[in-house]
């Protein structure tokens, strides 16, 4: 169970699941908004740290060279000096196309190519400050490291590769076997382990990354999910939602031969209570009995509002004489909570119906207990109506607007 889910447990047992394997909420809670979660890496975004790097990357290596050839620290001939700092100006310019260059639109094979060049300047840096004695050898390490975090394993393993080849290149103008075989013994070594520990990193933050964006999908559906089913005012089951779990229960019904009651219930002349109270109190009325409805229902009973001042519940397994003796339970606890905490009485009439009865039709039986409702009212309110037989068509009336 999410972070979200945990912060609108339901009232009821929610471990429940119906025929499909979906949870059962017979009376969620409303949805609370999360702080902002932070934003999932996208192709911009990459695009954004690559060129960060490598600006990055270039003004320490830039900032080296030029300590290290104009400040005294290492001496070369002066013609090594500015073939040296043509190597810094090219390496502005490679960093300049990279900001320049669209790398979000392509694959990450394509960043092969400014890796190549960065690999040329440093293999001239090399050349020009002393070839298997040169400091700035630690650059090839620079290039290991982006190999390591920003290709797949085997691109990786052959950039880094090359680049051990690449730095081996003193050999070709200053052949000595023994740095040669000095070179590999520690190069080979700090490459491997470099490129271990870079991959371990990358595969920890994706699986870190894949992990956070998975529980925030899982979020998303489960708060997509709420705000579709859910009836802002009362917190309960709207009509679709409602209707939903009906016709599942019906088919469930059909497959075990288990009978349940369905009721509709309707706050008595709640008109007069928007027209003489206001529609604040109204809405207070309404948000008492679901309340009501709530607490008095059992875990597997699915309550929901219909529109209006009407509510459904459903009952799985219960009997006529149970729903019964549900509805005077709500009908007593709506009166008494009400005149004590709205300084009104309110009544309630309902409408059952047992299903699936001898109708196939679901539309059928829920008009049959909004009709049994309506004759609840007509034999003079604040009572229960049993439908013992479905109302004709012509006879129902349509499903009122919501308020």
């Amino acid at each position: 169970m999410n972070a979200w889910i945990k912060r609108n447990e339901p009232s009821h047992d929610e471990r429940a699941t119906d025929d499909h394997g979906v949870p059962i909420h017979a009376h969620p809670s409303a949805p609370s908004q999360g702080p902002p979660g932070r934003s999932t890496a996208t192709a911009p975004h990459f695009d954004t740290r690559l060129k960060t790097l490598t600006t990055l990357l270039y003004a320490v290596g830039a900032l080296a060279v030029l300590l290290v050839v104009h400040g005294g620290w290492y001496r070369l001939p002066p013609t090594n000096v500015h073939a040296l700092d043509r190597v810094v100006f090219a390496g502005g310019v490679l960093v300049w196309s990279v900001w320049l260059f669209p790398w979000h639109r392509f694959g990450r094979n394509v960043l092969l190519a400014p890796l190549s060049a960065g690999l040329i300047l440093t293999t001239l840096a090399v050349y020009f400050s002393g070839g298997w004695h040169s400091p700035f050898s630690i650059f090839y390490l620079f290039a290991v490291v982006f190999c390591a975090g920003y290709f797949s394993a085997w691109v990786a393993a052959f950039s880094v590769a090359v680049t051990l080849l690449v730095s081996l290149s003193p050999q070709l103008y200053a052949p000595d076997r023994t740095l040669l075989i000095e070179h590999l013994i520690v190069q080979v070594p700090t490459y491997l382990g470099l490129v271990l520990a870079c991959r371990y990193a990358v595969r920890e933050r994706t699986s870190l990354q894949f992990e956070y964006d998975s529980e925030r999908i899982r979020d998303l559906e489960e708060r997509l999910w709420y705000e579709a089913s859910l009836d802002s005012l009362t917190n309960l089951y709207n009509r679709g939602r409602f209707e939903t779990r009906f016709n599942e229960e019906i088919e469930r019904s059909r497959r075990t031969g288990e009978r349940f009651m369905v009721l509709f219930v309707d706050v008595d002349d709640f008109k007069e209570v928007n027209d003489n109270h206001g529609h604040r109190m109204g809405d207070e009325a309404l948000k008492l009995v679901a309340g009501v409805l709530r607490s008095c229902s059992r875990r597997i009973d699915v309550v929901a509002r219909h529109g209006g001042d009407e509510f459904m519940v459903m009952l799985p397994g219960a009997s006529l004489p149970e729903a019964h003796r549900f509805f005077e339970r709500i009908r007593g606890q709506v009166a008494e909570n009400s005149r004590r905490t709205l300084g009104l009485e309110l009544r309630l009439s309902a409408g059952a119906v047992q299903c699936p009865g001898d109708s196939t039709d679901p539309a059928a039986l829920l008009d049959a207990a909004d009709e049994a409702m309506y004759r609840a009212k007509r034999r003079g309110k604040n009572r229960m109506f049993a439908a013992l037989s479905l109302a004709p068509a012509e006879h129902r009336r349509p499903s009122p607007p919501e308020e």
